[in-house]
């Protein structure tokens, strides 16, 4: 069957010989160009770009489905996952790390029974609860890991460890001089009261020069009688080992 096909007198040429053969091809390739440009018009859809539109229009969808309880919905089904103890732990120690004074710690359960109404003990144990059955296993074989025996002598290895060096008790002698030394007596009177046996012994072991020469010179305190630390006074030059020495002096011994 021959197809009939209107001649377009714009383009027709009257020198060029026809043929319904290549008539059919044309038709064809023609047929064929339409139809792929429709299918490209319809794919390519103008997509509007406007954020202000899109979101209008979200807002207007969600106004008219009603999808504000959906979204409760949604948030409780999320918490719904996790168990009370997991989220009581989990507010407590939100609250902990929100408090700026670090002493104020021990009172987080307490403002949180407060505020959510459960019980201090509760929250307490729902905090230890959940890693204290999971913590107990790698604890114990944590210290059998770390286990281990020191040596006997480990105390003398560091100076810190070492046991203290025991301190030269006070002899009679030395109670006897500070006694002497805090009175308000002087050496004159005592002197004095001494018999001339024991002021013979003193006189001579003071002038003997081979005696004074064994024994060194030692600088005692005028108040105490100790020998460290010494310092004079400034205005009577009289011996001072520390500050209650130097006070004391002040109130009974300084003659200027």
């Amino acid at each position: 069957m021959g197809f009939v096909e209107e001649i377009n007198w714009r383009t027709y040429q009257p020198n060029v010989y026809f043929s319904s053969v290549n008539a059919l091809s044309a038709t064809r390739s023609r047929i064929g160009k339409q139809s792929a440009s429709n299918s490209s018009n319809r794919s390519s859809k103008r997509i509007n770009y406007s954020l202000t539109d899109l979101e209008n229009k979200i807002y207007n969808q969600n106004e008219s489905n009603g999808n504000g309880n959906s979204d409760k919905n949604h948030l409780a089904g999320g918490l719904d996952r996790y168990s009370q103890a997991e989220l009581l732990k989990s507010n407590k120690r939100f609250m902990e790390l929100d408090t700026e004074n670090f002493s104020e710690i021990r009172g987080v359960p307490h403002l949180m029974s407060v505020i959510t109404g459960v019980h201090k003990d509760r929250i307490d144990e729902a905090s230890s609860g959940i890693s204290g059955s999971s913590a107990a296993g790698q604890t114990s074989s944590v210290n059998r890991r770390t286990k281990f025996e020191l040596p006997k002598n480990m105390q003398h290895m560091y100076r810190c460890t070492r046991p203290p060096v025991p301190k030269r008790k006070n002899t009679n002698r030395i109670i006897a001089l500070k006694k002497t030394l805090s009175s308000r007596r002087q050496l004159s009177s005592y002197l004095d009261a001494l018999d001339n046996l024991n002021r013979s012994i003193i006189y001579n072991n003071v002038y003997n020069k081979k005696f004074l020469k064994v024994l060194p010179v030692i600088t005692v305190c005028s108040i105490c009688g100790g020998y460290k630390g010494i310092s004079s006074c400034v205005r009577c030059k009289d011996k001072i080992c520390s500050l209650k020495c130097y006070t004391l002096h002040n109130e009974t011994r300084c003659s200027r």
